[in-house]
């Protein structure tokens, strides 16, 4: 649990620029938690047995999203090379913090959802995975119809790069620009576009994302305007059991996005810039999330959902599809230890949030004295 705490300064001054409910502010001690929960896995599992293949590597709920195409398990950062069952044990505790009902873990109802979906789908990967049914009828409303109307209504990504404005024509926001589109052999784009709004925000956890609404320089045009999203990646360090499985990360999140969400996500590239690494895509105009906490028919409906993308991914994932039977086997025959390590990491999850939380209230009770 030590881990955890090192880990509470960081979180604290986050929620101090957005304080939270007590539930969702230890979700999203949790969400931060993560590189942690992975560098603790090999404590209980010896990993150099556990199959390898392609993870999503950060399977949780509010990585859950649906647009025009479809509804998805996405945000394909922490993808990389790594043993399976680290997607598994990361989904079930996302699932559990999420659970209407407090104590105990996931009933059994909602575990067999899963285990039927990832097994189904790891040995059938050409069906498609299933889609959330709770999110299947949720409609757009009308400022979610196109790019236009977004830009105009000035909400979510809209929002923040109006809030962070920077200089449309400066030579680093072009460049970048021109970076990316090169990686789609798509700078003839620009014979049509202009920029015409650009915003340096940072992301939900730190990175920086240069936004660019592009509108079509002929006035008349009938065509939408697009709103681009290129972001700083994460580079985490290869190590013995999670690596990339390419040089470049920008890559590495598109090719992870073809596995688990072919698709899904519009207008991909990636670049170097300044000695950096960049991953981007264009924002769509629709895109809504799961933001409530879940009753037993929801839970089941998500881990059906998230069960079979995981297990369509994982089998698509490996490098060797003579593989495929070995990880079938572990699955079959180490499942349940990996279900109560994942109720392990949520209790010291748990744990860990309600000590630092009871801290801080001590602090602030003594700055009262």
């Amino acid at each position: 649990m030590e881990e955890y705490l090192r880990q509470s300064q960081i979180f604290q001054k986050r929620l101090g620029i957005a304080p939270l409910p007590r539930k969702e502010a230890r979700y999203l001690f949790f969400r931060m938690a993560g590189p942690i929960m992975q560098a603790k896995l090999q404590r209980f599992i010896d990993l150099s047995k556990v199959p390898t293949t392609f993870i999503h590597g950060n399977p949780h709920i509010d990585n859950y999203v649906r647009t025009f195409r479809g509804s998805a398990m996405m945000d394909f950062d922490r993808s990389r090379m790594g043993p399976y069952c680290w997607d598994i044990i990361r989904f079930l505790s996302s699932l559990s913090l999420r659970r209407e009902n407090e104590g105990g873990f996931l009933d059994r109802r909602v575990v067999e959802h899963f285990i039927d979906a990832y097994y189904t789908h790891f040995l059938y990967p050409d069906t498609p995975h299933k889609q959330l049914k709770m999110l299947k009828e949720v409609k757009p409303e009308k400022w979610q119809i196109n790019t236009k109307d977004y830009l105009a209504a000035n909400k979510r990504w809209a929002k923040k790069m109006r809030d962070f404005r920077i200089n449309t024509k400066s030579e680093h926001t072009v460049q970048l620009l021109n970076k990316f589109l090169e990686s789609r052999n798509e700078l003839n784009l620009m014979n049509e576009y202009y920029i015409d709004e650009v915003g340096l925000t940072p992301g939900s956890l730190g990175k920086k994302h240069y936004i660019y609404s592009l509108m079509p320089k002929n006035p008349d045009s009938h065509i939408d305007a697009i709103l681009l999203d290129i972001k700083e990646v994460y580079e985490e360090k290869n190590n013995r059991f999670f690596y990339s499985p390419v040089d470049h990360h920008g890559l590495r999140m598109i090719e992870a996005s073809k596995i688990f969400a072919d698709g899904m996500e519009d207008r991909l590239g990636y670049c170097t810039f300044q000695n950096k690494q960049y991953w981007g895509r264009q924002v769509p105009s629709f895109a809504v999330k799961v933001k409530k906490f879940l009753n037993k028919d929801e839970l089941c409906d998500f881990a059906y959902s998230v069960g079979s993308e995981l297990g369509k991914g994982h089998r698509k994932g490996l490098k060797d599809p003579k593989s495929a039977e070995i990880l079938e086997k572990d699955f079959v025959a180490n499942f349940d230890r990996y279900y109560k390590i994942s109720k392990l990491f949520t209790f010291e999850i748990s744990l860990a949030f309600e000590a630092m939380r009871r801290k801080a209230q001590l602090y602030q009770d003594y700055k009262g004295w």
